[in-house]
């Protein structure tokens, strides 16, 4: 549907980071990267029938002090990185900041994880690990159930920025 930039992940994060704060004219390189990038990522996972929003994330495994562990995701064909097709992890903060680029999709697709399990009392959880090999027996999915401080802060940024049509950014820019 349209040539867009490759990152080293693929991931949202690389993306959708910089417009937290950086204005890109609609019809820029960048700008058009973001559209297309989202729409990749919603069309990833649409045939299996679960949430969207591929990230660097927390997943589905611990260390010897019961920490867990933390990698780049993404989709493949966006990012040159080997191996982005053997892990599925959704990470919702990638929802938030997909709200940019499109609200509606974001809104809907928050409803998708909360309905797996990944809304907590405190917001969203880090992740959903849809890896089969992480998986507990007979498990679709597992929630990674801890909370990062820069994924929420950028979930916040994100939101503010559809609510108040890019403040930030022209705060950032002033």
């Amino acid at each position: 549907g349209g040539a867009a930039l490759q990152s080293w992940s693929g991931s949202m994060f690389e993306y959708l980071m910089p417009p937290l704060l950086l204005r890109s004219p609609y019809q820029g390189l960048l700008a058009k990267t973001n559209r297309l990038v989202v729409r990749r990522q919603m069309e990833y996972t649409s045939d299996s029938g679960i949430p969207w929003g591929i990230s660097e994330a927390a997943y589905n495994a611990r260390d010897v002090a019961y920490t867990y562990q933390y990698s780049p995701f993404g989709v493949p064909g966006l990012g040159i990185m080997r191996g982005l097709a053997d892990n599925l992890v959704i990470a919702p903060y990638a929802t938030a900041l997909a709200a940019m680029i499109d609200p509606g999709a974001a809104l809907t697709n928050f409803g998708r994880l909360d309905g797996v399990g990944a809304l907590g009392r405190f917001g969203f959880y880090e992740s959903v690990d849809y890896t089969p090999a992480r998986l507990p027996e007979g498990a679709g999915h597992a929630v990674v159930r801890c909370h990062m401080a820069h994924h929420q802060a950028m979930s916040i940024l994100a939101i503010h920025n559809v609510v108040q049509q890019g403040a930030l950014r022209d705060y950032f820019h002033a």
